[in-house]
């Protein structure tokens, strides 16, 4: 194959890769309605699972180093997302922690990020739906027990974000699948599921 020829995946696993890069760039991408870039998005989400959490904590669980972090930090504390309070185990030491405001941003994200998924697997069954579910958790729990190397990195995202947003699994019956995509009924139903899911997790 020449460099320049078109890349089509020779194997299932390439098949994987493809698929996920081609994912992750549309999820890691603004979307309509979004203010934040994704590495915002990023702070949102590892607080919202972890709650309060040290500035070096915070680094460690995005991987990033405490610098980086603390620039991110400032950001979003000036607007108005997160806040420092005293850590109650040291006295010289403070977290950083979610507003109210900060919930909402995160939530709105997330939101937004479901929805987008749901729309994907419109017209799915139900069982489509619950098997890719399965076999992505399967996959998830895979690709972090060979990834993550820290005892404190292995399991918080897991833990968390099970704790704090449902598994998207909106109630579709098939006759509310028009044939050119979905109805007006179904896609409501799924926007009101999550809205009720998201509002269980404050």
């Amino acid at each position: 194959m020449q460099v320049n020829d078109a890349y089509s995946p020779q194997t299932p696993i390439e098949g994987v890769l493809h698929a996920f890069t081609r994912i992750g760039r549309r999820l890691k991408g603004k979307q309509p309605g979004d203010t934040l870039d994704h590495s915002a998005h990023v702070v949102l989400f590892v607080l919202r699972c972890s709650g309060a959490l040290r500035l070096s904590d915070l680094a460690s669980r995005m991987e990033l180093d405490a610098s980086t972090t603390s620039r991110h930090v400032r950001a979003l504390e000036q607007l108005g997302l997160v806040r420092r309070s005293p850590d109650p185990d040291d006295g010289r030491a403070f977290r950083v922690e979610l507003t109210e405001q900060g919930i909402e941003q995160w939530e709105a994200g997330a939101r937004r990020r479901m929805e987008l998924l749901s729309a994907a697997m419109e017209g799915w069954s139900e069982d489509d739906v619950l098997t890719f579910e399965r076999l992505m958790t399967r996959f998830a729990d895979g690709v972090a027990s060979v990834a993550d190397t820290g005892a404190d990195n292995r399991t918080w995202a897991d833990k968390g974000w099970a704790a704090v947003a449902p598994r998207l699994r909106p109630e579709r019956r098939t006759e509310d699948v028009a044939p050119g995509g979905p109805s007006t009924e179904s896609t409501g139903a799924a926007r009101e599921h999550t809205d009720k899911n998201l509002e269980s997790t404050r």
